[in-house]
């Protein structure tokens, strides 16, 4: 990616799905919301809070190695 702004958006994509697919999902069962784009909550019992979880780590790992990448390519922005 040529241009640091890519970078920006790849890392606003990224938690913005992990927030929206893996914390959203805990808020919503807690305060009875009924989220149409939460996917996790659609799956059976313990499994939909495994899969948020993943989701929410994913996005975290993600998002550290977007920032790495980010400063390696341009270390001035």
């Amino acid at each position: 990616m040529k241009d640091p702004k890519a970078y920006d958006l790849l890392s606003f994509v990224v938690l913005w799905l992990g927030f929206h697919q893996g914390l959203y999902p805990f808020g919503a069962k807690i305060f009875g919301w009924r989220p149409r784009l939460a996917l996790a909550l659609r799956l059976p019992g313990p499994l939909w809070w495994i899969v948020s979880a993943f989701v929410v780590v994913a996005a975290v790992v993600l998002l550290d190695r977007i920032d790495k990448a980010k400063k390696r390519r341009h270390p001035a922005s």
